[in-house]
């Protein structure tokens, strides 16, 4: 099952880029609201291979979740490997510099189940496809605003 989206953003594909892999920030709202995250790879500087585990609960039940990079090829593709349970999923972020200024945002994301359990998990989001593509596409659009709202590396 895959959900897509695309946010055309008013910044230089750099800072876009920069934005989308600033894992740090990312790190810091997951603590922010609760949950338990830890970087679990070596790497010195941004790039494939890097890791995370996170913990945080799903309808009650506490839930592990591990993130890594499997692709980074900056300023244009990053690809992350997510599984939490017996759900692979695979995000690939995609930008495209439209001009000096402006940057087209494209996400794909790929839930690819493993266990009956999981089936059943992406049988009844398919159920809720067109509510939860709106609700990516709101939270794109809300990160989009917040790229735009930064101020700008060249200013």
């Amino acid at each position: 099952m895959n959900f897509t989206g695309k946010e055309d953003i008013e910044k230089p594909i750099d800072e876009v880029f920069a934005a989308i892999t600033d894992h740090e920030t990312f790190e810091k709202q997951v603590m922010r609201r609760g949950h338990e995250i830890s970087r679990t790879d070596t790497l010195e500087a941004p790039g494939a291979g890097m890791a995370w585990k996170m913990r945080f609960p799903i309808r009650g039940q506490m839930r592990d979740l591990t993130a890594r990079v499997s692709a980074y090829e900056p300023p244009e593709h990053v690809v992350l490997d997510i599984t939490i349970g017996g759900l692979d999923t695979v995000v690939m972020i995609d930008l495209i510099a439209l001009s000096k200024m402006r940057t087209r945002m494209n996400l794909d994301i790929e839930l690819k189940p493993r266990t009956i359990t999981s089936r059943v998990l992406v049988q009844s989001l398919r159920l809720r496809r067109s509510s939860l593509t709106q609700q990516l596409r709101r939270r794109m659009g809300d990160f989009a605003k917040q790229v735009e709202a930064r101020p700008s590396a060249t200013a």
